[in-house]
């Protein structure tokens, strides 16, 4: 996203004193229904009014009823997640109407309507389906064999066992209930005190450190395989599985693949097809 507008409206916010942020956000404040419970990062839940290329409008709702207009600036360093599935998601995606939830930080101006700078913002979750929570993880202790208990900022405590998904953001590289350190970001989804996904967001020295990255990564909707900060390119064997990746710009190929007089098939998620399988013609020719 583009850097941060810097509307008058945000430069009031400097003149916002420490004791009137956390007015703003403190337990004094009306709050949204699902955070009843004064979360480390401010929570909003309400529709998308509007969406601009660097901000949007949301209406925000309160649990004990009632609403109000809130912008929220969108930057370089915001997250603009899918809620099904934890993948990044484009502005253009969001329409008015939707469901929203965005965490905040900062101070909110005392403007009409509000500012406030946007750290995670939640939409395309399915009208009859919740919203999967942003937190941080206080803790994660072994409870017995394949099972752990989580433990998040908040104070909520939930079960990870083997039916828990675990993934790492943007990577294909595996992650397990250990990697739940203390202070790691994370997406969940829960069915009460169970956890049914995890998404966790990369270390503060995985960010930093790209020359020693090894493994998976999706920019952009693509996926590529970085080994010791390094695309690769070509036929790559991983987990013993051969999957070609573009000798140009390295982004894993799907579909049929002709080289060097040789027809081969990649599957949707990019491994070689070893397998017989029958493809079926429809009525454009198109083989499926």
């Amino acid at each position: 996203m583009k850097k941060w507008m810097k509307t008058t409206a945000v430069l009031c916010a400097a003149a916002v004193t420490a004791a009137m942020a956390f007015t703003s956000f403190g337990s004094g404040e009306r709050q949204t229904a699902d955070s009843a419970k004064q979360a480390q990062t401010p929570v909003f839940e309400g529709t998308i009014v509007s969406v601009e290329d660097e901000r949007l409008t949301m209406l925000r709702r309160f649990a004990e009823g009632g609403t109000e207009e809130v912008v929220v600036m969108l930057g370089e360093e915001t997250k603009l997640l899918d809620a099904v599935n934890g993948y990044p998601m484009e502005l253009t995606a969001l329409k008015k109407g939707d469901p929203i939830r965005a965490y905040v930080g900062g101070a909110m101006t005392l403007s009409l309507p509000p500012i406030v700078n946007g750290k995670v913002i939640l939409a395309g979750v399915p009208a009859d389906a919740a919203f999967p929570s942003y937190t941080t993880v206080t803790s994660c202790i072994e409870a017995g064999e394949n099972l752990y208990r989580l433990t998040t900022a908040e104070g909520d405590v939930y079960t990870i066992d083997t039916s828990t998904t675990l993934l790492p953001y943007l990577t294909r590289n595996m992650v397990y209930a250990t990697d739940l350190t203390e202070g790691r970001e994370i997406l969940l989804w829960n069915d009460e005190e169970h956890a049914e996904k995890v998404v966790l967001f990369p270390e503060a020295e995985d960010e930093t450190n790209q020359s020693d990255r090894t493994g998976w990564e999706r920019t952009d909707g693509e996926w590529r395989y970085y080994e010791q900060g390094e695309i690769k390119t070509g036929w790559l064997l991983y987990e013993g599985d051969w999957y070609y990746l573009n000798p140009e710009t390295g982004i894993m190929q799907t579909g049929f693949l002709t080289l060097e007089g040789k027809t081969y098939y990649l599957t949707e998620n990019g491994k070689m097809l070893t397998k017989q399988r029958t493809f079926t013609p429809d009525e454009n020719g198109v083989l499926h």
